[in-house]
């Protein structure tokens, strides 16, 4: 090479070097955020149930597992609160008995008599496996495709201590037949599952609406005198986005499956039976069909940690239709049904680009999972209106969360060695590998209190969306930061999510009228890139870490909350003496 030619190879390596190096200066200059914490300022206990997951007869976390010792710990280490069962589709017209689509409890006794959960998971199974690990069941009746006696006897073999329907049957002595003499606890009773669509319930409009609404002005009445305690739940709306309106064309195709206002409002108006909960399902989506706008872009990140927007744009919209258009008020408090991180790979699977869509097993989804149980958390006080909420995806169900280590014969049963898109076969061909929503879901069920505090967080958060998302109608700015105080007894609890692919932000936290100890505890779970996940060649990548030491200088404590992260500090309050003495 010459020497021109040298000089110019050098420039040119030069050039391209100042230009990674000032693409990656090119960071925002993120200000310290201020955060003040009032732990005197009580908002409300916060319902524990907003930890749930979605069960069912065939995806239990136990079923299969190669590892079971390690699957019940992590069960029981998960800080899983509820359950719902079977979940998903349980009723599909013309398509009866023994398919996927369709749960008949009939079908699912005495399938397990030496109740081990590693091989079947039917009725009994599902309800001591609750009751080993202390979670609150959710059970569903197909009240739309079975006959009315035999929804009836459905609660009565569960709770029943005899013929209480008086139909002639004792469904109860056929549960102490299959070894459980004594009643289960049930509380919870869910009426179908997204019943606006007509596979699964009712036509979706107007008239479709009205059926609904009278068939559960007959059966709740009926139910309640069976379980006088029983708090039902009614499916009611999957939403679209709300600045938008809902859709007013039934049959219209939306991302979110969303109810039409037509089926929603008669539904509302016809409505005259008291009821305890209302379902609503949540499904955040990075493309439609054969659209992918931010697929290797670096607004990619962006679109995906605007989910947490539009989660709370279409929670103001139904709190708000409720308030308005429903005959019982003050209205029936909500459960989030299901709700998932990106599904579209799952739902498109005919496309191939929709593979960047199954993000369920990244830590774009811890960073969502997080985000959506703090609000959650901060919405589930007694003047608020979420109850419950149940992690829920189409294809891995409890498998996503609890990470199941499964054998071959799994794999088979459920036929899944078809390719899942980009993420290989639909199971965790990995045996044990942990996802992000795993750690995440432990930390905050882990290190939260029962008592929501009040605080306030003042400094530049924003982020702008990108400018022709799906999420953004019209265009909006992000919150760069989410957060929930919470505290029991001497412990509080922050915490924090960054939802910024790049940026750390710098915190600057003060803790008014209770003094804390000197030091804090910090526990994180983050990851260098938004698409990082565990795998086979890294099965720890993203990972639960801490705790590690927080000091304070004077009146505040400093943190530094690294990009994709979800930290959880945690303060101990000063006994009084300790106060006292200094």
């Amino acid at each position: 090479m010459n020497m021109y030619k040298y000089l110019r190879f050098a420039a040119m390596a030069l050039a391209l070097a100042g230009f990674l190096w000032n693409a990656h200066a090119a960071e925002p200059d993120i200000k310290p955020v201020r955060l003040d914490i009032y732990p005197e300022q009580v908002s409300g206990p916060i319902s524990p149930y907003v930890f749930g997951a979605g069960l069912d007869h065939k995806t239990s976390p136990m079923r299969f597992a190669r590892y079971p010792d390690l699957v019940a710990r992590q069960v029981r280490e998960s800080g899983l609160r509820i359950g719902r069962y079977p979940g998903g589709f349980v009723f599909r017209r013309n398509d009866h008995r023994g398919s996927w689509a369709n749960f008949y409890w009939q079908d699912h006794l005495d399938k397990n008599p030496h109740r081990n959960p590693l091989e079947v998971f039917d009725l009994d199974t599902f309800m001591q496996f609750c009751e080993r690990f202390n979670i609150e069941p959710l059970m569903q009746i197909n009240f739309v495709g079975e006959p009315e006696d035999s929804v009836l006897g459905y609660i009565e073999y569960l709770t029943g201590t005899g013929d209480m329907d008086g139909d002639g049957t004792d469904w109860a002595a056929r549960r102490a037949a299959n070894g459980r003499t004594a009643p289960y606890k049930v509380r919870y009773w869910q009426l179908g599952n997204e019943v606006h669509s007509y596979p699964q319930g009712f036509q979706e409009s107007a008239a479709g609406a009205r059926e609904y609404a009278e068939t559960v002005n007959r059966l709740v009445p009926k139910i309640r005198r069976l379980a006088p305690d029983a708090r039902i739940l009614l499916p009611f709306i999957n939403i679209e986005r709300p600045v938008s309106g809902f859709r007013r064309t039934p049959h219209q195709p939306d991302i979110n499956f969303a109810t039409s206002a037509e089926f929603a409002l008669a539904f509302l108006k016809h409505l005259e039976v008291k009821v305890d909960y209302f379902d609503w399902h949540f499904y955040p989506a990075n493309g439609w069909k054969d659209r992918w706008p931010y697929q290797g872009t670096d607004d990619e990140w962006k679109h995906y940690y605007c989910w947490g927007t539009k989660f709370r744009e279409c929670y103001q919209a139904i709190v708000a239709m409720l308030q308005k258009h429903c005959r019982q008020q003050p209205p029936p408090t909500l459960i989030v049904g299901e709700w998932s991180g990106d599904v579209t790979a799952d739902i498109f699977r005919a496309h191939p680009d929709a593979m960047r869509g199954s993000l369920a097993r990244t830590m774009a989804s811890g960073v969502y999972m997080a985000d959506i149980l703090m609000f959650m958390m901060e919405n589930s006080t007694p003047d608020k209106q979420i109850h419950a909420a149940f992690w829920h995806n189409f294809s891995n169900v409890s498998q996503e969360l609890f990470s199941i280590q499964v054998t071959e014969e799994y794999i088979r049963k459920l036929g899944a060695l078809k390719p899942y898109p980009g993420k290989g076969v639909n199971t965790d061909e990995g045996y044990g590998r942990r996802h992000p929503v795993y750690w995440v879901f432990k930390l905050l069920s882990e290190h939260h209190g029962n008592l929501l505090v009040n605080s306030r967080l003042q400094g530049d958060i924003n982020i702008k969306a990108p400018a022709d998302g799906l999420y953004t109608d019209p265009p909006y700015h992000f919150p760069r930061l989410t957060h929930c105080a919470t505290r029991c007894q001497d412990k509080l609890f922050l915490a924090l999510v960054n939802k910024d692919a790049h940026a750390s932000v710098p915190l600057s936290i003060e803790i008014h009228a209770r003094p804390v100890d000197g030091t804090a505890a910090v526990y994180t779970v983050g990851a260098d890139h938004y698409l990082a996940e565990n795998t086979l060649a890294r099965p720890d990548r993203v990972a639960l870490a801490g705790p590690e030491p927080l000091r304070r200088t004077g009146k505040q404590w400093e943190y530094c909350l690294p990009p994709n992260t979800l930290a959880v500090l945690q303060f101990i309050f000063q006994s009084k003496c300790n106060s006292l003495q200094k």
